[in-house]
């Protein structure tokens, strides 16, 4: 009979001996969180691999690709299942959905499986891959590091607002009239609805600003607003699973959505656009910047969208085109793009489990950028001459 290993398999209060090993040097997290491990809280089992732990909380990524937080206190037992993080083969993950989607047929492509209406999946998995490849070529020219995803993307389409509305009830997340989809961070899905299409394929075409998708969206019928839905919503998705982001956290508002709105335009994931700056802009957020925002913006707001996700929540349509437009000119400003690589990257060694306050968080952005201030006089010089 096979005898575990030391800390392959620990039961009841093993398991938070082991954590406290882990915390005092007497070994490494690198001994199972690169494996498959499998942990039991007395009432249900969970299998994946350890992201992050602390005294308190184990974050799991499990072989869905879902982000599973996991009370310590609350666990039975450990076990180390494998050497390798296991997740779901795509055969068997594709069945997985279609059990929870019955009625929904699932398409698959180089990097997403894509739930939606029997007839129409396909074509929504076509225009999910080419914006990965589009975003992950964004990144990757420009120096950012960039991994490949362990695990299938999942991109669900619900062909009413009514079904929609019923998946974000059970996802725990609000819905509301002008909510048309969303990215979630724990379940790694995006999730949206294309209601008009459900009616008919040939549903007419609103007038979109992504022309590099047009023949893929006259193909599938989708609409502009619904390209614009799946083409922002997917450009988190895609920053999330290839090391831009980190899903544990730290990533301030402001920067997760200016790089979202950044790409939105086709230019900025084109090779067409690189020397057409007109075809890089978002049209809608450089509006608003400039006729709305600028003329009654106030001197170190800069400060105050870098120091606290607040101020995005209080000044909504402010914060977001000033995340556009800062971003915008970082990325268009080849030295301020290194510091913002640079930047990334110490966000990514925070550990998620630490609090992040004001006065950190101010002073890790300038470690990457210098001082503040002048930062902000140069970005809206930029600004001004566009």
């Amino acid at each position: 009979m096979h005898t575990p290993t030391p800390y392959q398999k620990l039961r009841f209060g093993a398991v938070r001996i082991f954590i406290c090993a882990i915390f005092f040097g007497l070994t490494t997290p690198q001994g199972f969180g690169g494996g498959h491990v499998r942990l039991t809280d007395g009432t249900n089992e969970y299998e994946g691999k350890v992201l992050a732990l602390s005294s308190s909380r184990c974050s799991l990524l499990d072989k869905q690709g879902k982000l599973v937080h996991l009370k310590v206190q609350s666990l039975k037992s450990f076990e180390k299942v494998s050497p390798r993080y296991q997740p779901y083969s795509t055969s068997a993950f594709r069945q997985e959905l279609r059990k929870e989607f019955p009625g929904y047929e699932v398409a698959g492509s180089t990097r997403y499986l894509v739930c939606g209406p029997k007839g129409r999946a396909s074509k929504y998995a076509k225009l999910f891959d080419s914006i990965y490849r589009d975003v992950e070529q964004f990144y990757r020219v420009r120096g950012f590091r960039v991994v490949t995803p362990e695990v299938p993307l999942v991109a669900i389409v619900f062909g009413s607002q009514k079904e929609f509305v019923k998946y974000c009830v059970r996802d725990k997340v609000p819905p509301s009239s002008t909510l048309m989809g969303y990215y979630s961070l724990l379940s790694n899905r995006v999730a949206l609805f294309d209601e008009d299409n459900s009616l008919s394929s040939s549903a007419p075409i609103q007038q979109t600003p992504h022309s590099k998708y047009a023949s893929i969206l006259a193909v599938a019928g989708i609409s502009g607003d619904t390209a614009n839905t799946i083409i922002h919503e997917t450009t988190h998705q895609v920053g999330y699973n290839i090391g831009v982001h980190s899903r544990l956290g730290n990533t301030p508002i402001w920067l997760v959505e200016g790089l979202a709105t950044a790409l939105e335009p086709s230019g900025m994931r084109s090779n067409r656009g690189r020397n057409l700056q007109d075809d890089r802009l978002n049209p809608e957020r450089a509006y608003w910047f400039a006729k709305r925002h600028r003329p009654t913006r106030m001197s170190g707001n800069l400060a105050l969208l870098v120091a606290s996700d607040e101020y995005f929540h209080r000044q909504v349509l402010n914060s977001y085109s000033e995340s556009w437009a800062f971003t915008f000119y970082l990325l268009e400003t080849p030295a301020r793009r290194q510091e913002l690589i640079k930047y990334l990257q110490t966000l990514s060694t925070r550990d998620p489990s630490e609090p992040y306050s004001a006065k950190q968080r101010l002073a890790d952005f300038q470690a990457a950028f210098n001082d503040i201030s002048r930062l902000e006089l140069e970005f809206l010089r930029f600004m001004d001459r566009m």
